[in-house]
């Protein structure tokens, strides 16, 4: 029996894909597990294996090379020696209303828009109830849209998840929900008409606008600052550098002994590592910490699993393949995923302070600005101290401030001390 070749969700929040090529060609034996194409995901590549073993049949009108893809888009099949290939059918999403076909993977699909100039009717339905699937009504919740004034494209005009996300989407690009100029006029803005150059928009900008909209629409962040005498934590640091240049290897960096502290800190506060959810607050078993990283395509935060159970050099080891990794576009999505707690660093930039952007499904994310030598009175003197300035930004539907206070100065004092163990 043929075993269709589909586009998986290579990330929790992915709709959609950019097609890289394939690995295998038509007529080729392929076994389960061995790589069958290449497809990058909101901010990574990677290569999806074959579910199952035979002789792989290319669709004809499949997608080329920097092709956009839905999820679940049928792109081919696995077939039995001798097996002929069925029509390739329209493109069915796995989360799709059962008997509702998705857009094929070339197109997209199309919402019913409003005449130019005139005022979107959504609304206007008369007696006829409005029909949303339960998924479709979950997003919309989460994501804060206003459903009922949206016009589904389902069966008998129900509204389902894509109908949502696109509503969505337009209303991050200042448009109401059935896509008319909300306060706008309807002739073209004269920004438009300016001399310059359209960039377009990469999967991974797209990602990050998307996470960062979503967070500003369903989140309510918070964000407290301090300042923290860090002159123990850098005669660590300068101790960790010589260690490591008489044994040449890499030393740990500042990042990742603030890895480790906040790890601790998170073990005491472990509210801090919560994640909302509709139906109560979810408390992850373990702390796996993300880490903010600049690549050429933009801001992606790998993450580290389990950071308690590690100690400084498995740390540093790890930021450094996880950075390698990213700046090379070879993360995977699991490399990017499960994070609980995130920290961003510009402290190497020359900024001092800065309001760091939730990473949802997170609760919190700490900002770390750059390390200054600073005059500070202790006792009746003066004395040059090196100062660190730290700022958390927290879900305020998760975290109250008291608690945020407590861990950020429980991290404070760790950071104070510099105790960090054996290495």
């Amino acid at each position: 029996m043929p075993v269709p070749v589909t586009v998986p969700r290579l990330g929790w929040t992915m709709e959609e894909g950019t097609f890289i090529g394939w690995l295998k060609k038509t007529g080729d034996l392929v076994r389960v597990g061995e790589p069958l194409f290449t497809l990058e995901g909101d901010k990574a590549s990677q290569d999806v294996e074959a579910s199952d073993t035979g002789v792989l049949q290319i669709a004809g009108d499949g997608p080329r090379s920097g092709d956009t893809v839905k999820v679940g888009a049928m792109l081919g099949f696995l077939l039995e020696s001798g097996e002929s290939s069925p029509p390739l059918p329209a493109a069915v999403s796995p989360d799709a209303e059962a008997g509702v076909a998705a857009p094929s993977p070339r197109t997209s699909p199309v919402f019913p828009k409003p005449e130019p100039c005139s005022q979107a009717t959504f609304g206007e339905i008369g007696p006829v109830a409005i029909r949303i699937s339960p998924r479709a009504a979950r997003r919309a919740m989460a994501l804060g849209v206003p459903w009922k004034d949206l016009r589904g494209t389902g069966k008998t005009g129900r509204i389902r998840e894509r109908d949502v996300l696109a509503a969505a989407d337009r209303i991050t690009k200042g448009a109401g929900p059935g896509g008319s100029e909300t306060g706008q006029p309807c002739e073209s803005s004269p920004q438009t008409k300016l001399p310059g150059r359209l960039i377009p928009l990469s999967s991974a900008r797209r990602a990050i606008a998307r996470r960062l909209a979503e967070a500003a629409r369903t989140a309510v962040p918070v964000t407290i600052t301090t300042q923290v005498d860090a002159s123990q934590l850098e005669k660590l640091r300068s101790r960790l550098k010589e260690n490591a240049l008489a044994s040449a290897r890499p030393a740990p960096s500042l990042q990742d002994i603030l890895i480790l502290l906040a790890s601790r800190a998170l073990g005491e506060h472990p509210l801090l590592s919560a994640q909302w959810r509709l139906d109560g607050i979810f408390f992850p078993e373990s702390i796996h910490i993300a880490f903010a990283v600049d690549t050429q395509d933009g801001l992606v935060a790998p993450v580290l699993f389990d950071v308690p159970r590690m100690n400084l050099d498995q740390i540093a080891a790890g930021t450094r393949s996880l950075i390698e990794l990213a700046r090379g576009r070879r993360l995977h999505a699991a490399d990017l995923e499960g994070g609980t707690f995130t920290i961003s660093n510009l402290g190497s930039l020359g900024i001092d302070a800065f309001t760091p952007a939730l990473n949802p499904p997170q609760s919190a994310v700490l900002g770390v600005g750059r390390m200054r030598k600073q005059p500070v009175v202790l006792g009746n003197e003066i004395l040059p101290r090196e100062l660190l300035s730290l700022s958390l930004t927290f879900d305020h539907r998760v975290v109250d401030g008291a608690p945020a206070a407590r861990f950020l100065e429980t991290l404070c004092r760790l950071i104070a001390s510099a105790e960090i163990g054996s290495a």
